[in-house]
């Protein structure tokens, strides 16, 4: 739980900072470049008024100017335009000289020439200033037009207005601005808990299916609602799980058979010579009778123990494996000598059908022989006197194939889909049989593993009374 809390916080954490980091960059350029424009608008627009008010004085200030005006009148004139913009009107002389001001006695107004933007009227052009006004203390936006008639300045007039109302303007922007930018980091956390828990619920059981599976319930099994990284994940894991209890349950049958097939022999070889020790031993017939069982049993303890031993070493990988190039039909023959004097005791027939050349295979010899010792094995202790054992190698896709067929008594059809299980029997009677050169129930298990383990593969069929086909194959040495 501490880890889910913790990988949940971590997560939320990150999810918040990339937005708030993100957004802070957004707020910031978006304000700035808001409030650059706002100004930059207010600006113009001041401008343009100047530049409309000078002209709508230019008579005016002619007629004033030439005497035919009353001072009154001009006056009278421009407190009408300053009250229309809402500002405040300074009219100046050519020499930047306050002559009028709608607000403000002319005589407390210091001489403007020195203004930019009245520097900027005067020669044709247009500026603008926002300073304080030392006169009222507050901050002021100036622009200035010039006053020209036949193309001759006669005077500049400046038309300034409060910047309060701007910066009210431009407060509010930032104000909707933020508040708009909380509601995204409100949205951002609830969409980072969704999202957050949405990751981390099949996290979180997984994390409880693995507690419970160190716990020792293996029977665990995650629902997969997503078809995602983490569905996939979910999926593995189940794969997993089943994988692992099919695997306990081998082992777990593996240890009780193995117990059994050690227990058979060793309960036999205890109750012989419990025999012999209680007077048997009196009598030769029944001694060397048991003597020779005794022998038997611990051949078959001998064997079984080496045929463990190669499941071992098989299934330890095949780093274990010393593998080289080998040539099939040598090993076939080396075989087929070695069980040539077995089948003709029994009366059975045991031929080859291998093609004279035939590509190399990368494997280890001993256990390849092991294989084929494993099959003609099965095929003669499966098969009766009259019966043909044939053995054949040929090159199939890209492979070398080896099959053993037999026209013995087959297997039951129900019984082909364990035929490889470990110490699975389909005639426990038969398979005992003291001639065998195998442990029943590990042979063909051996041959699985040994086969796989060299990157082949194995495959049988049969039919009840008619013989059994046996066939593996192995990958081609490359040079």
């Amino acid at each position: 739980m501490k880890t889910g809390g913790g990988l949940r916080r971590r997560l939320l954490t990150t999810y918040l900072l990339l937005v708030l980091f993100g957004l802070s960059i957004f707020v910031i350029r978006y304000g700035w470049l808001a409030q650059d424009s706002q100004v930059e608008q207010l600006e113009h627009e001041q401008e343009l008024r100047a530049f409309i008010l000078s002209n709508a004085l230019e008579e005016s200030v002619n007629e004033y100017l030439q005497g035919e005006l009353p001072a009154e009148s001009l006056q009278s004139r421009m407190n009408d335009l300053a009250d229309s913009v809402k500002g405040r009107l300074t009219l100046l002389d050519s020499r930047g000289s306050p002559l009028y001001d709608t607000q403000v006695d002319v005589a407390t107004i210091p001489n403007q020439w020195g203004q930019v933007e009245v520097q900027a009227a005067l020669a044709g052009g247009e500026e603008h200033d926002i300073r304080l006004d030392p006169l009222v203390g507050d901050e002021l936006l100036y622009v200035a037009a010039p006053i020209e008639h036949e193309e001759e300045t006669y005077g500049v007039l400046q038309l300034t207005i409060p910047t309060r109302d701007m910066w009210a303007q431009i407060r509010q922007s930032w104000l909707s601005l933020l508040g708009t930018g909380l509601v995204v980091i409100i949205a951002a956390v609830l969409i980072s808990l969704w999202l957050a828990r949405s990751i981390l619920e099949p996290v979180k059981a997984l994390q409880q299916a693995a507690g419970r599976m160190a716990a020792g319930n293996l029977e665990q099994h995650i629902p997969v609602t997503r078809d995602d990284e983490l569905g996939q994940l979910s999926q593995a894991f189940n794969l997993m799980a089943a994988r692992l209890q099919r695997l306990i349950e081998q082992q777990e049958d593996f240890v009780a058979n193995a117990s059994h097939e050690l227990r058979t022999p060793l309960t036999t070889i205890k109750l012989r010579v419990e025999a012999l020790m209680g007077g048997a031993r009196r009598d030769p017939a029944i001694a060397d009778r048991f003597l020779a069982e005794i022998e038997s049993e611990l051949d078959r303890l001998a064997r079984l123990t080496d045929d463990l031993l190669t499941l071992a070493h098989v299934e330890a990988g095949l780093d274990s494996l010393k593998m080289e190039k080998v040539e099939l039909p040598f090993l076939l023959n080396e075989a087929m000598i070695t069980f040539r004097p077995r089948a003709e005791s029994g009366h059975i027939t045991l031929t080859t059908e291998s093609v004279p050349l035939l590509p190399a295979v990368k494997a280890s010899p001993p256990q390849i022989r092991q294989v084929i010792d494993n099959l003609l094995d099965n095929a003669l202790k499966y098969s009766s006197p009259g019966d043909v054992v044939t053995v054949s190698c040929r090159r199939m896709n890209g492979q070398v194939a080896v099959s053993v067929t037999d026209t013995g008594q087959g297997i039951p059809a129900a019984d082909l889909p364990h035929v490889f299980d470990r110490f699975f029997r389909v005639d426990k009677a038969h398979s005992r049989t003291s001639g065998s050169l195998g442990t029943g129930g590990l042979g063909l298990s051996i041959v699985r593993s040994v086969v796989t383990a060299h990157g082949g593969q194995v495959s049988i069929d049969s039919q009840e009374g008619k013989g059994t086909t046996v066939r593996f194959t192995l990958p081609l040495y490359a040079e």
